[in-house]
């Protein structure tokens, strides 16, 4: 595989063609145009119809992509399933470098589309590169390039590369982890995988320079060999997060009807995340929480932690929550508590770990001190902030808006000023209508977390379970390469 040839004008592409473009808006090739120029994609873009108007949003219209006068590099196609071996056919002799295929009824509806599969495949065989069919494409900001329909999905670069075989859940993750402040460097719905899969993709992801954490969620594998060996040459260069769809009886038959894939067994993938590193996860909230805390946290992080907050959760529950998933929560020395209790109410609080200062509204002043206190301590690598605002509520239940900047501030400095980890649980406190400025707060806040280099979960659970995971995954690092 030319990387140059091949990937680099599939996700950088000077011209793209959509194959069956329409002028009707409800259509997807009128659709998917016009998404790419609100995107903003600034290559040449030629429409592809012998049905359509002569020409669609201002671009003139060819009847096949034979006709377009200009070296085409990208493809869109979404005509019917039938269709679609013709349009590969012309693509090959028109020399495009790649194709996605929007349309589906292919090897996930039986035998006849499987045929048409295997037909597209043999005709593109060394000659172009296909994602797809069943897909939603390619979001790649540098390229100018998004997902059908992602308009408005953020236009920077990132770090983060995201591989899905459900074009639906590629694009619900691109806005979530977006919402989170993460960015991308490249996203991929490849749905059937008929050509190029999840190991073409880890391996090109491999070796680009703009991404530093890969994540997917798979259906199945091409070729698990290939799939192993490529991950296990990730391990301690970039972290590789998994969701295997399918592993249950109900998603087993789920996910053959959507793109035709193989699930798998449980403890197969358990297996090879032991053996390879890999990060498995659960379910859509996990993959958010975790790509977020990989790329949040120091490489140092480990498992033991200090959890401090004002009152609420903040004592057993903490406690259990996190040993439930692996960390670790050390009593306070004695000094430290004799400490704390010099700074803190004598009534209402706990010096012990889990740490409960009382309010959430401590003055930020006495927040530092405490904090700095923590810090101090050697014998933990990270600290957990949990029922301490941050972060004005709008005047819900009574929380004065003034010191939570302040607070929050000192949070950002301390980050700046220390190797240990801040985590903090931004809890969604109201959903009522009337309240909705508490949630801007909030969002707002989560940004200035995220650029302060702060990990940041919606719950206590949520939150130690990924920082967890990242901590497994270092142990991981350490252990199995020392067997090298």
């Amino acid at each position: 595989m030319n990387r140059d040839s091949d990937f680099d004008r599939i996700f950088y592409p000077r011209t793209v063609a959509v194959v069956g473009a329409s002028g009707e808006p409800g259509r997807p090739g009128y659709q998917f145009m016009r998404t790419l120029l609100e995107f903003g994609y600034r290559g040449k873009l030629y429409p592809v119809n012998p049905e359509a108007p002569e020409e669609i949003l201002g671009f003139r219209t060819y009847p096949n992509v034979r006709d377009v006068p200009d070296v085409i590099d990208f493809a869109f196609v979404t005509v019917p399933a039938a269709a679609v071996p013709g349009v590969i056919g012309d693509c090959v002799a028109k020399g495009v470098a790649g194709v996605e295929v929007f349309t589906s009824g292919f090897r996930e509806v039986g035998e006849e589309g499987r045929k048409l599969e295997e037909e597209m495949v043999k005709l593109a065989k060394g000659k172009l590169r296909i994602i797809g069919p069943n897909c939603f494409g390619v979001y790649c900001p540098r390229g100018g390039l998004t997902l059908l329909p992602g308009a408005r999905l953020p236009s920077e670069s990132g770090d983060v590369a995201f591989i899905s075989q459900s074009g639906g859940l590629a694009l619900y993750f691109a806005w979530a982890a977006s919402g989170c402040g993460l960015r991308f460097s490249k996203v991929i719905s490849y749905g059937n995988a008929c050509d190029l899969n999840e190991s073409d993709f880890v391996e090109y992801f491999s070796g680009d320079e703009e991404t530093k954490i890969i994540a997917a969620y798979l259906e199945g594998v091409k070729d698990g060999s290939r799939f192993f060996r490529l991950v296990r040459g990730l391990l301690g260069k970039k972290p590789v997060i998994l969701w295997k769809g399918g592993l249950t009886q109900t998603g087993g038959r789920a996910v053959s009807s959507h793109t035709g894939s193989l699930a798998g067994d449980k403890a197969v993938w358990r297996a090879f995340s032991y053996q390879t590193g890999a990060v498995l996860v659960d379910d859509f909230e996990e993959l958010v929480d975790a790509v977020l805390f990989f790329r949040q946290c120091r490489r140092n992080v480990d498992r033991r932690v200090a959890v401090i907050g004002g009152g609420g959760a903040v004592g057993v529950a903490a406690g259990d929550i996190c040993e439930r998933v692996g960390l670790v929560v050390p009593p306070a020395p004695v000094e430290l508590q004799q400490q704390l209790r010099a700074l803190l109410p004598p009534v209402g609080t706990s010096t012990r770990n889990p740490f409960d200062i009382g309010a959430p509204v401590l003055p930020a002043p006495l927040f530092r001190k405490v904090l700095e206190l923590l810090l101090a301590w050697e014998g933990i690598d990270a600290v957990i902030i949990d029922r301490v605002y941050l972060y004005g509520l709008g005047g819900l239940n009574g929380v004065p808006e003034s010191g939570c900047a302040e607070r929050l501030e000192v949070v950002l400095d301390l980050q700046r000023r220390t190797d240990k980890q801040f985590v903090v649980v931004t809890e969604e406190l109201t959903t009522a209508a009337d309240k909705i400025e508490a949630e801007v707060e909030r969002r707002w806040a989560q940004q200035r977390l995220f650029d302060g280099g702060v990990a940041f979960a919606p719950s206590l659970t949520r939150a130690a379970t990924a920082l967890a995971r990242v901590c497994w995954y270092q142990d991981k690092v350490r252990s199995l390469l020392a067997e090298v």
